[in-house]
């Protein structure tokens, strides 16, 4: 992890603090919000117009996914963002943001919320 990433997405999480589907902090997703997230994955099925917000975003996104590799996060935060377009409609600019945000792979990079302008 690199430290100077970390605190600007910890900051930047904040501006979620009133979803409680989004974790404060990258690195410590609470098991229970795993799982609940998990079952949103499995659970919520998204129409064709939300599906292509969700492609939309995460072609958006730096990682082009929720995740860097099909883990237990990508499917997490795949759930975490059928929560988000199904139940909050958030646009597909804002989501890529979140999910930059909540990228757990480590490593100095630009805020992610620079990178979605």
């Amino acid at each position: 992890m690199n430290l100077s990433t970390y605190e600007w997405q910890v900051q930047a999480l904040r501006s979620d603090a009133s979803i409680a589907e989004i974790p404060r902090d990258p690195y410590d997703v609470p098991v229970s919000l795993a799982q609940t997230l998990l079952r949103h994955d499995a659970s919520i099925h998204l129409t064709p117009a939300q599906e292509s917000t969700y492609t939309r975003a995460m072609a958006m996104s730096r990682l082009k996914g929720p995740c860097c590799c099909r883990c237990w996060r990508w499917t997490a935060f795949r759930g975490l963002s059928k929560v988000l377009i199904a139940d909050r409609p958030c646009p597909a600019a804002r989501l890529a943001v979140a999910i930059d945000d909540l990228e757990g792979c480590g490593g100095p990079d630009s805020p992610p919320t620079a990178n979605a302008s």
